[in-house]
């Protein structure tokens, strides 16, 4: 067997190496995985800013619709633009419908809040011993039940009803009529909104809060997407559509 090596193969080892070629090659691939880093950052935020947000939802405001404790995904690009430490909105294309279930930046105190959305711009609003009416007509409730006591701050005696505003179906909570409001006539770009535990929740029933300009939304609440309490993890709410 010949062992040698052919006049090519010599060559071709003989050939020396230089080392900038090393280095250059180095960096390049260097640099392509920075771009690659830089480019993965940059979607990143912007998802985070324009399109979608996690927000956790903490005390019992809106319940039995959201729970303390559950993580929920905000569309953020269906109103307009809101950028991070902002109170209001750089721009808006967009308002939400009568139902929505959304997050705002509340004018009382600047605290990111979730509400549904009870009335818009031109709507007439005056809640009265417990019942909600909407430009005259009373919004309709159904008793369902008691509330699950001690689930996530609801209260033993509260009971649940089933109503409906605009195409929305959902339930709400209270244990008393609870605080009321005189007739609000929604202003053009603003919204009035109440919590689904009707007991418990500082909304548009507060004065210091009222209507709501549609600048201070940053999104609407679409599913909830983990979900745990006291207990662990609640595996029954994982992708619970916010309704």
């Amino acid at each position: 067997m010949n062992s040698s090596k052919t006049k090519s193969e010599a060559a071709e080892s003989a050939i020396p190496v230089n080392p900038s070629e090393i280095d250059e090659t180095r960096w390049e691939r260097i640099a392509a995985n920075l771009k690659t880093i830089g480019g993965a950052v940059l979607l990143a935020l912007v998802i985070r800013t324009c399109l979608f947000e996690a927000f956790e939802i903490e005390g019992p405001s809106m319940e039995p619709t959201l729970l303390n404790g559950d993580r929920v995904v905000v569309a953020k690009f269906l109103y307009g633009l809101f950028l991070p430490f902002r109170d209001a909105a750089e721009l808006n294309w967009g308002g939400p419908e009568v139902g929505d279930v959304v997050i705002i930046k509340s004018p009382a105190d600047g605290v990111d809040i979730v509400k549904r959305v009870i009335g818009v711009g031109g709507d007439t609003i005056e809640v009265h011993s417990g019942r909600v009416y909407r430009n005259g007509e009373v919004l309709p409730e159904e008793d369902i039940g008691s509330c699950t006591a001690g689930n996530g701050g609801l209260q033993r005696r509260c009971h649940r009803y089933q109503s409906k505003v605009g195409d929305w179906d959902f339930v709400i909570s209270r244990s008393s009529p609870g605080p009321g409001s005189p007739p609000i006539d929604v202003p053009p770009g603003h919204i009035f909104v109440l919590g689904d535990h009707r007991d418990a929740s500082n909304d548009s029933r507060n004065m210091a809060v009222g209507a709501i300009p549609i600048s201070r939304i940053k999104g609407k609440a679409l599913s909830v997407y983990w979900s745990r309490d006291q207990g662990g993890t609640r595996w029954q709410r994982m992708f619970h559509n916010v309704q």
